[in-house]
Formats: structure tokens, sequence, C-alpha cells
């Protein structure tokens, strides 16, 4: 066994953590983070920093695409992610390189982009935000047997050959909003789930969390449905659900872009009551929930996950230091209007 960071060795499938209704504790959220993108590790986790001691060339490989026009990442979670990695690779003094992806779902994009990789042979290590839990890991299996070590950033790899899996813990969090929207709305409500693609474990997750937590409401859930992670497919969901449900009073998402979407489909159809969450604390949310058009969402810091990922790593290269399977931060924090009110003052 390695060393232990918050969350190490819990278990990644969702089978195994749900629990029955009745063994269902609440969760405390945990404040919202005033903290800025120069955080260190020592602040978040209590882990000193390590500095290279030769100039290591890490790969980060991110699940969307870069938008030509402004040469940032498209889903503004991966940018902030990216910035993060920059920080922390000035910080540690280590080469990182941005390998971007077609789109979010863009399954076999990923894995010759990979295998590219490899047969370049230039990469000391890679840090991977992977769009498909089962999919990438041959692949990424093929690097590490090539010497290239692998830490998983955000969505788990089915593999126990990773230096360790960097992340959030989806499932905690997802109980928290769940718990959240169940105190906000009075018994029988009706309330709808947008989830993430179901090859993906952290949205599977998340989905159980969101569960879980719902059982401290006595609330009626009509309807679930995957927009993998998009703006404009969850739109096109919640129109439709708006049309078939007009009863509905809440709508959970599992990522802000979603839940953006599901935003602009009730304000549409002048449905401005509706709640609405959503999941990453991107700024586009941030901003909607100051406007009062999304009720909450959950800050992931994939900043800040970024930054642990490439620390573990260049451990790792510089002194093959292991650790668990699983690295996780250890807060859970939600936003709210109220919450982004005490920051501002």
């Amino acid at each position: 066994m390695g060393n232990s960071l918050h969350g190490a060795g819990r278990a990644a499938r969702l089978s195994d953590r749900r629990p029955p209704a009745a063994e269902v504790e609440p969760v405390t959220p945990t404040p919202t983070p005033t903290l800025g993108a120069s955080d260190s590790l020592e602040a978040a986790i209590a882990t000193p920093e390590l500095t290279a001691t030769q100039p290591w060339k890490i790969i980060f490989a991110v699940k969307d695409r870069l938008d030509p026009a402004t040469g940032r990442i498209v889903d503004p979670n991966w940018e902030r992610a990216w910035q993060g990695a920059q920080v922390a690779a000035a910080d540690f003094g280590i080469e990182v390189v941005l390998l971007p992806n077609d789109c979010q779902t863009c399954v076999e994009e990923q894995i010759r982009a990979i295998g590219a990789l490899i047969a370049q042979g230039e990469a000391d290590g890679l840090a991977i935000g992977a769009v498909d839990s089962l999919a990438l890991v041959p692949v990424v299996e093929k690097a590490i047997a090539a010497g290239i070590p692998v830490v998983a950033i955000d969505t788990p790899l089915n593999s126990d050959r990773l230096v360790t899996t960097v992340g959030f813990d989806n499932f905690t969090a997802g109980q928290v909003m769940g718990e959240w929207v169940a105190g906000q709305l009075p018994a029988d409500s009706s309330v709808a789930i947008l989830n993430g693609p179901p090859d993906h474990q952290n949205a599977v997750e998340r989905r159980e969390g969101f569960l879980v937590g719902l059982q401290a409401g006595d609330l009626d859930i009509v309807a679930t449905a995957e927009a993998d992670w998009m703006t404009a497919p969850a739109a096109e969901i919640t129109a439709a659900w708006l049309a078939r449900y007009p009863e509905l009073t809440a709508i959970i998402a599992a990522n802000d872009r979603m839940a953006l979407g599901a935003s602009q489909a009730a304000q549409a159809a002048g449905r401005d009551d509706l709640l609405i969450t959503g999941f990453d604390a991107i700024d586009p949310a941030l901003a909607a929930i100051a406007a009062g058009q999304l009720a909450a969402t959950i800050d992931q810091r994939s900043d800040l996950q970024a930054r642990l990922a490439l620390q573990l790593l260049l451990r790792h290269l510089e002194s093959q230091e292991t650790f668990d399977a699983f690295s996780t931060l250890p807060e859970t924090p939600l936003v709210t209007r109220e919450s982004l009110d005490i920051q501002d003052k």
C-alpha cells in the first residue's frame, strides 16, 4: 500500500457505493472555497509539494477540443484544469504539454492520440481525462508498458496499473446536491435528472449520489436522461420534459453545461420558477446563479485536481513513490446564490 491521501482506496464501482435508504447518512457540504489559482497542495490537503530535479515532460490529455478562435478548451471545466496544470508546471519545474481531443465523446480519436504519443517516445508521463472508462484502458496500459506512468484525472479508468486516479468524490458531492435540492422542495415535488454518459464513471457516481441524496425528501423522480455533458441536447431534453411533465419542479444536472441548457429551455418556456442545479462551478454557471437562473452547483476544483495529478506524477517519476488507487480532494463545496453573496462582501 502506498502513501494514503484523502479518499484513497475507496471502491470505484457504484453497485458497492450506494447504501440502502435505511443506511443513508446526511452529508454536510463544505463552505465554498475562496482560494485562487495559485493554491498549493499544502493549503488544500496538507501534502508538501516536491519540485523536479530534471525537466520531466508530462502530457496533459483532456476530453474536449481547442476553440481555434479563442485558443481555449471548449469545456470551461477542462480549461480551468489546464490553467491549473500550467501554473503547477511552472511551480514544479516541469514541462506540461496539452493533448486536446476532438470532442467529449470522441473515443477513437483519443485512443489514436495516445497511440501516437507512445510511438513518439518523448513523454515522461501522462495525466489523462479519459473520455471512456473502459475503451481507453488498452492504449493506456500500452503506454504504461512502454514506460510512461499514467495518472487519471476526474474519470476513473478500469485498470490497476495507474499511478493513481485523482479526482473529486463525485458520489458524496452528488449526495450533497440531492439533499440540498430535497431541502428546497415541498413533499411530492417532481424532479428530473440530466446525466452524463453512462460509460463515464464520474457521471455514474454523480447520478447515484443524487439518488441517495434525494431520499432525504418525499420526492417523485419522473424522468432521467443522458445529455452527454452538452448544452444543446440538455435544452432539447428539458423542453420535451416541460411539455410532458408540466408539474416538473426541479432538474438536477450532472454538469453545468447541461444545467445551462436546461435553464435556456426553462426560460424559453416561461418556467423561471424551475429549480435547476449543476456541477463544476464554471464561470457561466456562477453568473447564472448570481442572476437567479440556476440555483446551485458543486465546485470540484478542477484546477486543483490538475495540480495534484501533476504533483503525484512528479513524485512517482522522481523516486517511484506509490499511492493508493484513488486520491481525492477533501472538500465538497456547494455553491449557491447566498454563498456567492458572502464571497462578494
